[in-house]
């Protein structure tokens, strides 16, 4: 499945490369006095910049990409909850974009953006959806790994929905316990239903919380399986988005750790099928080659180096004048190619890909 790339993302990637591409990369400040620290950070990173800038490039190219970043930083207004951001700034494309992550404070200035923040970021808050179940009612709620919104059902989501129905329609029923096991089921079925058109909009994983009774009824009809990640049981009826979030969470944990096992096993099957390229000048020539399919790379996995436009890379600079396109990070140059090119990126923790380089690329074909 093609990786659906966010807006901002697909703004930076589709952005003509024009140097200098500057990227400044800052963390936020935990200190109380969050807009002083900021504010000192954000002085030193343009001022180093700025003699960097003045130092390569002429004097009026690199003005021009300066005032940029500056009027991009004046009166810059943090949104809640953020933990670092991004300040892109060329002489065709300025832009300031907030992270989910906290990432290392860093300065490129190249020919092309670092995305690997803002993509690292995007991909750590991962959406998912809880659904919360009761005999007599559900809730369901979308996370976009923070904080828990609700989702509007076309179903009713609660059963006094199915008690209104015409008589005529539930007199065979004689048996109590037959007549209220045939309401919730009903219930469920409908519930069910939406769940699946939610989940499949997006390929969004699902966990089910509530009793053990309801729990196993749902189990028992759903076709919803496929989505199905984690099951967490009690009694959530009364439960405040915290506490919802709170007892979900060491069952996202345990998905999360299979994922991360999913990709090895990728990894794995690709390498028995000879579609397999581990270590960066391989993985670089398929991804240039474009025959990348799924990018792995361990999350703070460096390669400074230079490429050239034939797909081949060396590691130091000569530092003669010649075709050579200087990089700080050959990676994150990497995983534009493969997204450009209709491929997926996705990060594990360092040191599961020792054996292999620490990184890895999937391809379409040998």
């Amino acid at each position: 499945m093609k990786q659906v790339l966010s807006t901002q993302l697909k703004e930076v990637i589709e952005v003509q490369h024009y140097r200098p591409a500057v990227s400044i990369i800052l963390p936020f400040s935990t200190k109380i006095a969050l807009r002083t620290e900021l504010e000192k950070d954000l002085k030193y990173a343009i001022d180093k910049v700025s003699r960097q800038l003045r130092n390569q490039y002429p004097e009026d190219l690199a003005a021009v990409v300066i005032e940029k970043i500056r009027s991009l930083t004046d009166d810059l207004k943090i949104p809640d909850r953020k933990l670092g951001l991004v300040i892109f700034a060329s002489p065709v494309f300025g832009k300031v974009y907030f992270l989910d992550s906290t990432p290392e404070s860093r300065i490129i200035i190249d020919e092309s953006f670092e995305i690997r923040d803002l993509l690292f970021s995007e991909n750590k808050i991962r959406p998912y959806l809880l659904l919360s179940l009761s005999g007599e009612n559900c809730k369901l709620f979308l996370s976009d790994g923070r904080d828990l919104m609700p989702v509007k059902l076309d179903a009713p989501e609660s059963i006094e929905a199915y008690r209104s129905e015409p008589k005529e329609r539930v007199a065979n029923f004689t048996d109590p316990t037959a007549y209220k096991t045939n309401l919730i089921e009903k219930f469920l079925r409908g519930i069910d239903k939406e769940l699946i058109r939610v989940a499949r909009s997006a390929n969004y994983p699902v966990f089910l919380m509530g009793s053990k009774t309801v729990l196993g009824i749902f189990q028992s009809l759903t076709n919803a399986d496929s989505y199905i990640k984690g099951l967490v049981e009690g009694n959530f009826e009364t439960a405040t988005v915290g506490d919802l979030i709170k007892a979900a969470q060491n069952q996202i944990d345990i998905w999360l750790r299979k994922e991360q096992q999913s990709l090895l096993v990728q990894i794995e099957e690709a390498e028995n099928q000879r579609r397999l390229a581990t270590g960066i000048e391989s993985v670089w020539k398929a991804a240039y080659d474009k025959k990348g399919k799924l990018l792995i790379v361990e999350k703070n996995y460096l390669a400074s180096g230079e490429h050239i436009s034939g797909g081949q890379i060396v590691y130091k600079p000569t530092g003669s004048q010649n075709d050579f396109h200087t990089s700080t990070d050959i990676v994150d140059d990497v995983m534009e190619l493969v997204l450009k090119n209709g491929g997926n990126v996705a990060f594990v923790e360092d040191g599961l890909l020792q054996l292999h380089g620490h990184i890895a690329l999937v391809k379409y074909f040998p």
